[in-house]
């Protein structure tokens, strides 16, 4: 069949149900495509992986449709199908009812946020009119509350081909009432199979899950990274010259070894999307789960088509209880790709039991701490999955006062460029405008946001160490990862408001700070007694720390308390010197270059009594005091 003879529609129809209820025969008695494939799933009757057929609608549409196992030891085959799927088909055997998969598998339908569905009664030749009421009635009850209780039930025989007309009139009526599937965005495609075919190499399978891609594009696979040229697409035994999100599609890709791609892998756009150990989630936990859900839980997670070991990891509590959400961050032993949005189910690793699922918020670098303004922004964040303005903005206000260019909000925001440069200039001119040359986009909130967050580093720095004065500013700033330049006006705007106040060559909050025991007070007057009689020859800290009888920690928390006071420095290379020291210093070279003396380094040790291991670094302080002026090592006094 060429492509020009239908039109691919992109819906895909999926089933899901118990073992031994029909599914694949019900797929056949449709299509008249088996969708069993592996010839061990022939052998025992079953079905063990994703199974795939088409059919054509209203002699004009291509639809695909997807089988899945039904046995409880192949539910990860199942999710992994059950992602790229539109409408389901819920099959029950009349004879059988409702048992445990056909359960579990809608909870995790339900999870996946599935909207529409219908339920074949399969068997129905085999029992009685009485026997097929009551099946009526128990798939009524479990679908109560679901996205399927409005669901036609249709009583078939896949077999007989017992109304088969009625179950292809609600497969119609589901078909037309399937929202369009938009095409906007980036390229990304959760790969199902992976094969080489003859004389073609490497292709990739699946059902893109957003943006298009057309022959003779490059993508990548992800994780690795490996590039490829797109050579060749089918859907449906068709060649086709473009595939789109929400069809099933086969890619031969040129440059890539098909050995080196597994099922979990995506196929995606180059650049935007990065694979990482650590995502956020908003995470719901079944009303039947087992037992509450404990902070750093192993759970298997499965998004798109990957199952991965991981664990959970709350920021707000200790515990889940079934039935309460959160968000919360999920920590992978390996590496995966998870859009912003994509769905995400949890299973219990031994026994397997479904718990539940949510929607990804976003990746992560790292473990995160907790914090209640991070919920705040997590919270922004999951609302931004359906709002890609909302996406651009948040990520330009979190690049906050140094801004971002326009580039690097593509992987930010995992939208398209031309998405973004549309929202970036509904942005301009209000809550967004450009800074310096290179017109990177900085939120109008972000120096005060940067602002409040070195604030909130020290009162955090305050609150772990009352005894410690402050903080350096640099430590500070990199904390806050800005560079200087853009640190600076931060800092002075703090100092001005009255959050933030200097201490020596420590910053820390008004009224924190020095609040010293009885017994850390005598012991910062003890080192602060022997630094200054030490004068120009300090100790260093070991020796303070027995001088004071006292333990190095001790000793170190007065040397802070005594710095932020104002009655010690740090100088350059981490000499420390009592205050005393430095004005004795100050007023014996003023006196011995006046009247215009120049000197050398080595000529100061007539007035600096000290070895040229605290000579140095003294003369430094004095040129940056502005009492010294050197050139090519010889000072003279600065007017």
């Amino acid at each position: 069949m060429t492509a020009n003879a239908t039109e691919i529609r992109n819906v895909v129809i999926g089933t899901a149900g118990h073992i031994d209820h029909g599914k694949s025969t019900l797929v056949k008695a449709l299509t008249g495509i088996d969708p069993t494939r592996l010839q061990e799933e022939k052998d025992k009757g079953i079905t063990i992986d994703l199974g795939f057929a088409n059919f054509l609608y209203k002699e004009r549409f291509r639809i695909g449709m997807l089988d899945v196992p039904g046995h409880e030891k192949f539910v990860k085959n199942m999710v992994a199908g059950a992602t790229g799927i539109d409408i389901v088909l819920l099959v029950v055997a009349a004879d059988d009812g409702v048992m445990p998969q056909t359960r579990e598998h809608l909870e995790i339908l339900t999870l996946l946020d599935i909207k529409q569905g219908l339920i074949a009664l399969n068997k129905a030749d085999k029992v009685d009119a009485d026997t097929l009421e009551l099946a009526t009635m128990d798939v009524r009850d479990l679908v109560k509350g679901t996205f399927l209780e409005s669901a036609p039930i249709v009583p078939v025989s896949a077999l007989t081909g017992q109304n088969l007309d009625k179950l292809w009139e609600a497969l119609g009526n589901a078909i037309e009432s399937a929202p369009a599937k938009d095409t906007s965005g980036v390229f990304r495609l959760p790969i199902q199979r992976v094969f080489s075919a003859k004389g073609q190499g490497a292709v990739l399978t699946g059902i893109p899950v957003s943006g298009k891609a057309a022959l003779g594009d490059t993508l990548e696979v992800q994780p690795g990274g490996l590039k490829g040229k797109i050579r060749g697409i089918q859907a449906y035994h068709m060649a086709i010259e473009h595939a789109r999100a929400g069809h099933s599609a086969a890619f031969n890709m040129a440059g890539i070894d098909h050995a080196a791609v597994q099922r979990g892998n995506n196929l995606c756009t180059p650049g935007v999307f990065q694979p990482s150990r650590y995502f956020t989630i908003r995470l719901h936990l079944l009303d039947k789960a087992p037992r509450p859900l404990k902070h750093r839980s192993e759970i298997k997670f499965h998004v798109g088509t990957s199952e991965i070991v991981a664990h959970i990891q709350f920021l707000d509590r200790g515990l889940l209880n079934p039935g309460e959400s959160c968000d919360c961050e999920v920590l992978l032993e390996e590496p995966v790709v998870a859009g912003m949005g994509d769905h995400f189910i949890i299973r219990q690793p031994s026994p397997a039991v479904t718990l539940g699922g949510g929607r990804v918020i976003r990746r992560e670098a790292d473990l995160l701490r907790r914090d209640p303004a991070l919920l705040e922004t997590l919270a922004q964040w999951a609302a931004a999955a359906e709002d890609p303005r909302l996406r651009v903005e948040l990520a330009i206000l979190e690049a906050g006062p140094a801004g971002i260019d326009r580039n690097r909000l593509v992987p930010a925001t995992e939208l398209a460029a031309e998405s973004v440069a549309t929202h970036v200039a509904a942005l301009l001119g209000g809550v967004v405008s450009e800074f310096g040359p290179g017109r990177a986009l900085v939120h109008k909130d972000a120096w005060p946001r940067a602002q409040a967050q070195a604030v909130a580093i020290l009162r955090r720095f305050h609150a772990e160490h009352p005894a410690q004065m402050g903080l350096k500013a640099a430590s500070v700033q990199q904390q806050l990862g800005l560079d200087a330049r853009t640190f600076a006006p931060i800092l002075e705007r703090a100092m001005a408001a009255g959050e933030i106040d200097q201490r020596g060559d420590l910053i820390g909050i008004p009224g924190e700070g020095g609040k010293l025991t009885d017994e850390e007070k005598r012991i910062a007057e003890r080192v602060g007694r022997q630094l200054e009689e030490a004068l120009l020859n300090p100790p260093t800290l070991k020796e303070l720390a027995q001088a004071a009888g006292t333990n190095p920690d001790a000793t170190e928390s007065a040397v802070d308390f005594l710095v932020g006071s104002g009655r010690a420095q740090v100088l350059h290379g981490g000499v420390l010197f009592s205050t005393k020291a430095l004005d004795y210093a100050r007023d014996s070279v003023a006196a011995f270059l006046k009247d215009g003396k120049e000197a050398a380094a080595k000529d100061f040790k007539e007035v600096l009594p000290t070895s040229r291991k605290f000579l140095i670094p003294l003369l430094e302080w004095l040129d940056t005091q502005g009492v010294t002026r050197n050139v090519n090592g010889v000072r003279t006094l600065k007017k």
